[in-house]
């Protein structure tokens, strides 16, 4: 019966060499398949115009990815879980970069800086909104509004704005702009600071942003 091994068994299946190990790894390499495909099929999104044929490739190119993360970290496997549901998580999390990578893959990031910061917040949704608290809901997202706009570097503004606002996946990123993910993580982290700083100047606390804006909606 398919994926009927215990723990033990994957791992000295694995670990083995001959028929043993190939019958193991094409079981896995399967069951990695069947995973990444299930991922597309939960975030059709990412893969809109892409044909069956094409997302079943993708899934092929996953599983194999996944396989060799598998493998290469069969030694960390502690049998905590079952190893399912251990491999599981190589082939979901692979998937998903390719997805969104996929996704953003005809999308210039050149086109998305030169459109305008939006960032207005526009009224509560419940009916017994705080007509003070959306006063001061608005005079909070101008100001966070002119701090990315003017105290922001460039490149701060550009991550930022590509993070927080278009949600662009970070790999994506990473690559477009030439760069590695400790300089993203870095740019990420002073404009955040900067904003954090320009609020505390006002008196105004990063708690008491997230207290205003997430109340009577």
């Amino acid at each position: 019966m398919a994926l009927s091994r215990t723990n033990q068994e994957w791992r000295q299946d694995l670990e083995s060499t001959g028929d043993a190990q190939n019958a193991a790894i094409e079981e896995l390499r399967d069951f990695l398949f069947r995973a990444s495909l299930y991922t597309f099929q939960r975030n059709k999104a990412d893969l809109a115009n892409y044909s069956q044929e094409q997302i079943n490739q993708l899934a092929e190119d996953c599983a194999q990815n996944a396989l060799i993360a598998v493998l290469e970290h069969l030694p960390e496997f502690r049998g905590e879980s079952k190893f399912t549901t251990w491999v599981y998580k190589f082939a979901v999390n692979i998937s998903l970069t390719m997805a969104r990578r996929e996704r953003w893959k005809g999308v210039s990031l050149d086109d998305l800086m030169d459109e305008e910061l939006e960032f207005r917040w526009q009224g509560g949704k419940g009916q017994n909104t705080n007509l003070d608290n959306m006063a001061v809901r608005r005079e909070i997202s101008d100001l966070i509004a002119d701090t990315i706009r003017n105290d922001l570097t460039e490149k701060q503004r550009t991550v930022f704005k590509l993070i927080v606002f278009d949600e662009v996946p970070m790999d994506v990123i990473v690559e477009r702009l030439n760069t590695n993910r400790n300089a993203v993580y870095k740019l990420l982290h002073d404009a955040r600071q900067k904003l954090k700083l320009k609020l505390q100047s006002h008196g105004i606390s990063i708690e008491d942003v997230v207290h205003l804006f997430q109340s009577e909606w």
